[in-house]
């Protein structure tokens, strides 16, 4: 029967739901906090320079090819992608640079030249991380694990030794088994960063990731990442989806343990049959419903581990910076140092590694003729507020690595625009808890999968969760994942995989 339904947030997850359940012939609200609709995935249009301010990779693009799919788009063609070749380029604080050109036999003879042996070795990692990540996307990833059943898939069965080991280690015990060269394990290791956590906690199944470098490869859509939100809009209007900016929640309507609606701060009330937070989840659980009607109190949130904050500096430079990629990771030679001061100590590092993002490489429109278009993340730990005199220090220590990784030094005196993002940006844009950069958790094993916080309420029917503070967690294709998710639990689908059609509903 079709619903009223009412998503409180307009990040990757709440736009991705928002048309699929359109698509079943829902009416659908799509309320945002902010002026822009898109969540974190903003973009900043400053002196001529267009900046994404949020994701910049581009990864698993077979989710994104399901996802589209269901709606009859293909998905190469909705968001004119280029496949990045070479994928990214890492620079070292002590050793020359290695570029990663995305192609696995490629690359393990570049593995070769630096550890002998290597190469064979990156083949058959690349290969087992490959296994891991189908049978991820056929069995965990896209399941609510609604059903035990589920977990008895011959397929798991069989695959359960292999999968039991990559539990049972960190990720960086696991890559320590098989290389020896600081750098390789290095690169092998640096996609933890990308789920939050460090690769001396997260577990050895996040190898997956490595098949994204050496295998399905890094693309970027044409118009920058916000493009894919304006797709995302474009698709949700044309079914039918409202979207209502500049409008914070007070508060989750609770009629008789049953959403009913939402209060905005302005004292309007929409009244829903079905709600579904987009927010960040530590947030609606603590602010937006009553004490009686949270499954997930603050004492919950005291013994989760949140993903890193961060600064994000963007940059518009006058002239060309000719020995950057696309992509560039900047690694410092204390690289357990580094996750143990932001994941243990809680401490800004001395010296941090960072990402340094070059879009005019691949989209010349992102500046104007003659310019750079420049965008660097500096990890911070969680919890982390920065004055403005430490901000301004490692803004300049940031610019300080891009110079020496340019090989240019004047880069300051070229800087014709910039801006700046600090932790507390977050809390302030989107409610962030603990200052949180991506959005979510952290992914240790205790908050992964089905450990992780479940994207359904356990004291109030009819309110769902979705985004990368839930199942199946963060990332840009794990939030357009977690879509699919929430529409399996409204429709009543059971499935591990991922979705095939969408069932339309009587009007």
């Amino acid at each position: 029967m079709k619903k009223r339904i009412i998503i409180i947030g307009s990040g990757y997850g709440g736009l991705a739901t928002a048309s699929l359940l359109a698509k079943a012939g829902h009416d659908v609200t799509v309320v945002e906090k902010n002026n822009q609709l898109g969540g974190r995935a903003g973009q900043l249009h400053q002196d001529g320079f267009r900046f994404d301010t949020g994701p910049s990779w581009y990864l698993m693009p077979e989710v994104f090819d399901n996802y589209y799919s269901l709606f009859g788009i293909n998905a190469q063609e909705e968001l004119s992608l280029t496949r990045l070749m070479p994928g990214y380029k890492v620079f070292f604080e002590s050793d020359k640079p290695i570029t990663i050109q995305g192609d696995v036999t490629k690359d393990a003879q570049i593995f070769e030249q630096i550890e002998k042996g290597a190469g064979k070795k990156l083949h058959k990692y690349v290969n087992a991380s490959t296994k891991l990540y189908n049978l991820s996307l056929r069995h965990f990833l896209y399941s609510n694990f609604t059903r035990k059943s589920q977990l008895m898939h011959k397929e798991i069965l069989s695959r359960l030794p292999q999968f039991a080991s990559s539990v049972a280690m960190s990720l960086d015990s696991y890559v320590k088994k098989q290389f020896n060269d600081s750098r390789i394990r290095r690169i092998l290791e640096y996609h933890s960063v990308f789920i939050g956590g460090s690769p001396y906690e997260i577990p050895a199944l996040y190898s997956l990731m490595s098949t994204l470098d050496f295998k399905t490869g890094v693309y970027f859509p044409k118009n920058g990442m916000y493009s894919l939100s304006e797709s995302l809009i474009a698709l949700g209007t044309s079914l039918g989806v409202a979207y209502i900016k500049n409008a914070p929640v007070k508060k989750i309507i609770v009629t008789g343990h049953e959403a009913a609606g939402i209060e905005l701060e302005d004292g309007t009330k929409l009244s829903a049959d079905i709600v579904i937070s987009n927010a960040d989840l530590h947030h609606t659980e603590t602010k937006l419903l009553q004490p009686e009607h949270s499954s997930y109190p603050e004492s919950y949130w005291k013994k989760r581990q949140p993903g890193p904050s961060a600064l994000l500096i963007s940059l518009g430079i006058k002239g060309t910076l000719d020995n950057l990629q696309h992509h560039n990771l900047y690694f410092v030679e204390n690289w357990k140092d580094n996750f143990d001061a932001i994941y243990k100590r809680g401490e800004v590092p001395e010296h941090a590694s960072i990402y340094i993002c070059n879009p005019s490489k691949t989209d010349p429109t992102a500046a104007p003729k003659g310019h750079e278009n420049i965008f660097i993340l500096v990890p911070i730990p969680a919890n982390k507020k920065l004055s403005p005199s430490e901000t301004s220090a490692l803004t300049d220590k940031a610019i300080g690595i891009l110079e020496t990784v340019s090989g240019e030094r004047n880069i300051r005196k070229r800087i014709v625009t910039r801006d700046i993002v600090s932790p507390q940006t977050f809390e302030e844009r989107f409610n962030a808890w603990a200052y949180n950069a991506l959005g979510g958790q952290s992914h240790l094993l205790s908050q992964s999968a089905f450990f992780r916080t479940p994207n359904i309420s356990k004291k109030v029917k009819n309110l769902y969760y979705v985004g990368a503070g839930t199942t199946p967690g963060i990332g840009l294709p794990m939030c357009l994942i977690s879509a699919q998710l929430v529409y399996k639990r409204i429709a009543g689908v059971h499935t591990s995989g991922p979705l095939e059609t969408i069932e339309e509903v009587d009007s």
